[in-house]
């Protein structure tokens, strides 16, 4: 292959969608990944798909990707493993209602379908498995969720039938620049030309700007993530809390994927045959056990198969920066989606297509500026709403 025209940094969920968006152009792309792709945040994630329980300016790129997630097996052709089964946000005690309370207001006022169940019967009609204990909550029927490996790989196949080359195993060490625009990235294994960088490489963006003078806020937490074992299907929708300390879904295959809140952090990101690992402990994933019995129950009969940490890029104001750079020419930033970039990934990866082709953005991204940091400007949480991710 010669020179590529455009390289992504990072085969996560965000460059395999912005690399096949791309490779709709006649321009030569190469992905360059550290590891493997899905191998850190798109491969650790809940995998929901959802609209509900975002800040308001995330909400056209939500609506925007549910439109397209039905569709991404045919586009894509590959499965996905997406259903949309709806998302239940829990409210266990009357401060929580408060809060399921406010979220229903502010996203029917952004102009999302959703409902508050003020009935224990009206949420167990959803999800039968629930606790009787359960006083409130919200629901939003057009939410779901995907199997994450799945729906990488296919966004990754699907770019290398048009072409795209994917090199695995190799890290991107600097963005080199020259008379204010990309010139070359260099690798652990060789320099390579290019006129346009994508950075999609979550937690490692900042390593990769550190160069140019330029940083993203980013604090990195930890989320533990529970996968029992295979068991009869009880639960449709994705399951989230208030205070967003828990979340869960069930499999296609049957088992469950449980997630913790964001957790501090102080450990290092290892590497296991190759792959990086970022240890939990047992106090974290006893507490996440603890916390998902009382929600259903029933999971206390249900035997564990696998658990890890997941990390978060988590901005100040837990949104992400989608942006072209304005001081080089060439280089664009996809990172800090604080845990809730899967699901938008449909909107991210044309909205990377777009700024790349240097075409207006086919969604509102203005809130999403890299800049609005150096400005203070970071946009506030909706009133009494945690941050949430999955």
């Amino acid at each position: 292959m010669n020179s590529p025209d455009i390289i992504i940094v990072g085969a996560g969920i965000t460059g395999c969608a912005a690399a096949f968006e791309l490779s709709k152009s006649n321009l030569k792309i190469e992905v360059i990944e550290k590891y493997k792709p899905a191998s850190m945040a798109s491969g650790w994630t809940l995998a929901g798909v959802r609209q509900s329980g975002r800040h308001s300016a995330e909400i056209p790129l939500a609506k925007y990707s549910v439109q397209e997630w039905p569709n991404l097996v045919e586009i894509l052709g590959s499965d996905t493993g997406y259903t949309q089964m709806g998302n239940l946000r829990l409210a266990r005690n009357d401060e929580e209602v408060i809060i399921i309370k406010n979220l229903v207001r502010n996203q029917k006022k952004a102009g999302l379908d959703i409902k508050y169940l003020s009935e224990n019967k009206d949420i167990q009609e959803i999800a039968p498995a629930l606790s009787k204990k359960i006083i409130a909550a919200s629901f939003c029927s057009t939410d779901g969720h995907a199997e994450p490996i799945k729906t990488v790989q296919a966004y990754k196949s699907a770019a290398e039938r048009n072409g795209v080359i994917f090199s695995s195993n190799e890290e991107v060490l600097e963005v080199n620049v020259k008379s204010n625009r990309v010139r070359s990235v260099r690798t652990s294994k060789r320099n390579v030309e290019t006129q346009t960088c994508i950075l999609a490489n979550g937690i490692h963006c900042n390593a990769l700007l550190k160069n140019l003078g330029m940083r993203i806020p980013l604090d990195v937490p930890i989320v533990t993530v529970i996968q029992t074992e295979k068991t009869a299907e009880i639960l449709k929708p994705v399951i989230g809390v208030a205070n967003a300390n828990l979340a869960m879904r069930q499999e296609l295959n049957g088992c469950f994927r449980i997630t913790s809140g964001a957790q501090k952090w102080n450990g290092k990101l290892e590497e296991k045959d190759r792959m990086p690992y970022a240890a939990t402990s047992l106090e974290k994933i006893h507490f996440t056990i603890e916390r998902a019995i009382e929600v259903i129950p029933n999971l206390s009969q249900c035997s564990i198969k696998s658990f890890w940490g997941g990390l978060l890029d988590l901005t100040p104001d837990a949104l992400p920066v989608i942006d072209q750079i304005k001081e080089y020419e060439g280089l664009i930033v996809a990172s800090g989606f604080s845990g809730h970039g899967f699901g938008i990934a449909p909107a991210i990866g044309g909205i990377l297509a777009d700024l790349t082709m240097k075409a207006p953005a086919r969604l509102p991204i203005d809130p999403f500026s890299l800049y609005r940091f150096k400005k203070n400007n970071n946009l506030k949480e909706e009133e009494n709403e945690p941050t949430l991710h999955g």
